[in-house]
């Protein structure tokens, strides 16, 4: 296992709307000790990416080519997700704006290696609630045409564990929902997503359910919370056990890289952000360690 962060790590800019380009980030993470990235699409939703503009593979070129330069390998990437649990948006414009962001995010990991890129699992809650069958049937209306641009890609489709918020359900937050998605694509290639942040909130013992999932977890989101809220801290800043996380991790083979999903540096001024950057890449280091 190596440590590795998203590109997401720099891209907010305290106290304004303007985001810091993929590229600056990149050689920022770099600088900071992460050689291992995860390419964070998720703003291409707000439109608020060089990826949303007409010469979008353009730029995903010299991405492709920058990263290349500064030995950054690709391992995860984050595709869009829709902002709640629904299936599907309220206009077909918004539905069709999605499906292209999707496509192009799955195009985009391709070109730069990525090795799993990671979906959210949705929820049918307009034709029925809490209905098994029914989720699992529109998870399959909704991803499978993307599963098979990913096979396409050569880029693995990872489904992240979700948590219920808001007093709702979430398909997808149980490690049993998890496997019965999984195993119904019958493909080594579709795998798990375990986010350790949304499993703490979930189950009083968060390392149970990754025992449960065992091999299938094939990416990982790496963030520490109190229990209640997705705040997405550093490990050891929340309540996770990260002695037991990383024992589990090493007992199931997991073959792939600590990759954080972390909010440290959102609301920090730029004159800090690298200092916390080096510092999330000890902690990273200090994880590690764990597994001797």
């Amino acid at each position: 296992m190596r440590i590795a962060t998203m590109t997401s790590l720099f891209r907010e800019q305290r106290g304004t709307d303007e985001y810091m380009s993929y590229i600056d980030s990149m050689r920022r993470c770099k600088a900071a000790g992460f050689d291992i990235q995860d390419f964070n699409m998720c703003a291409m939703l707000r439109r608020k990416t060089e990826l949303n503009n007409d010469d979008w593979m353009k730029q995903a070129d010299k991405i492709r080519d920058e990263a290349e330069k500064l030995g950054i390998e690709f391992v995860q990437s984050h595709p869009p997700y829709r902002p709640n649990k629904y299936g599907y948006f309220k206009t077909e414009e918004e539905e069709e704006f999605f499906k292209e962001i999707t496509r192009r995010s799955i195009v985009i990991s391709g070109m730069l290696g990525v090795k799993w890129a990671v979906l959210h699992p949705v929820t049918e809650c307009v034709k029925t609630e809490y209905n098994f069958e029914a989720d699992l049937a529109l998870n399959h209306e909704i991803f499978d045409e993307v599963v098979e641009l990913a096979m396409k890609e050569k880029v693995g489709i990872a489904f992240e564990n979700m948590a219920d918020r808001d007093s709702s359900r979430r398909f997808g937050a149980t490690a049993h929902e998890l496997i019965e998605l999984i195993d119904s694509y019958h493909d080594e290639r579709v795998g798990i997503c375990w986010d350790t942040g949304h499993a703490n909130r979930i189950y009083i013992d968060p390392v149970a359910p990754m025992k449960e999932v065992g091999k299938r977890i094939k990416a990982l989101h790496i963030n520490d919370n109190h229990g209640d809220k997705d705040e997405h801290l550093l490990p050891f800043e929340g309540t996770i056990s990260w002695e037991q996380v990383m024992k589990v991790l090493v007992e199931i083979g997991y073959e792939g890289d600590l990759v954080y999903e972390i909010k440290t540096n959102n609301y920090m001024p730029d004159g800090l952000k690298d200092q916390t950057a080096r510092f999330a890449a000890e902690v990273g280091r200090y994880l590690l360690s764990l597994c001797k």
